[in-house]
């Protein structure tokens, strides 16, 4: 079969103002027959690079404002688009060629043996030019058949929910995650600070909750970054992921701590 044929899978992506970015992206994933942009009130050429890629645009709920329900979004996308088929993949990531072909084979088979796909993805420095090694391999569910019923929940660190009587494949085959602002601590700070403040307004600010979700983990999740920035630094020397990556999952574990604090004192 002619690789000149767009794969009749849809992409789900979530867009503002990336227009400097989203050209890398779009050309890594110009093989699929359909993109789908949920913009949210771009105006800086984000849409215009859209057109030139042939992407169909759709508009988040609430154009103009920072996103408070990222799997409100993403549905909205998933809906729009016209395939069973559906992936999904961030604005400032890039898709492996490899990944491109399996994800070619899988829906051209058309033999449905699994709906739901976990996908691995790689962390690299911001012009790809190194694959960083990271304590183990990471993956995500990322391609699904919308015949597994599979939806997005979860307002931060949104992430698909579907029958877990499904059984679930594995692509080994990658997509790249671009560690720029990740290892910028300025950015990586505004992030986190915004987005545990959005986690922690949901919850309830009970003693057992605070204790369970402000004190134990943060704890528990500070030890486990801490011995995987002493395995990869010693095992993987400079191929290993930057300290300042895991430096920033500390932050953001303090973070946690000080915003559960915040929030159970003041009800």
């Amino acid at each position: 079969m002619s690789k000149s044929k767009k794969i009749p899978c849809s992409v789900g992506i979530l867009t503002y103002n990336v227009a400097g970015e989203l050209p890398r992206l779009l050309e890594s994933i110009k093989d699929f027959d359909e993109i789908v942009l949920a913009d949210g009130g771009s105006t800086d050429g984000t849409l215009d690079v859209a057109k030139q890629y042939g992407c169909k645009v759709v508009s988040q709920s609430n154009p103009g404002n920072p996103i408070e329900d990222f799997a409100k979004e993403r549905n909205i996308s998933l809906d729009a688009a016209k395939h069973e088929w559906f992936f999904y993949v961030d604005s400032d990531e890039v898709v492996s060629s490899e990944l491109v072909e399996k994800i070619r084979s899988i829906v051209e088979k058309n033999e449905e043996e699994f709906l739901i796909y976990k996908v691995r993805y790689v962390k690299t420095s911001p012009d790809l030019s190194i694959k960083y090694r990271t304590f183990k391999e990471y993956y995500q569910t990322r391609f699904f058949n919308k015949k597994s019923g599979a939806r997005f929940k979860k307002k931060i660190h949104e992430k698909i929910f579907f029958d877990e009587s499904l059984s679930v494949g594995v692509i080994d085959e990658p997509w790249y995650v671009l560690l720029e602002e990740e290892l910028d601590f300025v950015e990586y700070r505004k992030k986190v600070i915004y987005r545990m403040n959005e986690m922690a307004k949901g919850q309830k600010h009970t003693l057992g909750n605070f204790i369970a979700r402000g004190v134990y983990k943060p704890f528990v999740e500070s030890v486990k970054t801490l011995v995987k920035m002493l395995y990869v630094k010693v095992r993987y020397g400079k191929e290993g992921i930057p300290a300042q990556y895991e430096l920033n999952r500390l932050y953001l574990q303090w973070v946690t701590f000080k915003t559960y604090i915040k929030h159970f004192v003041h009800g």
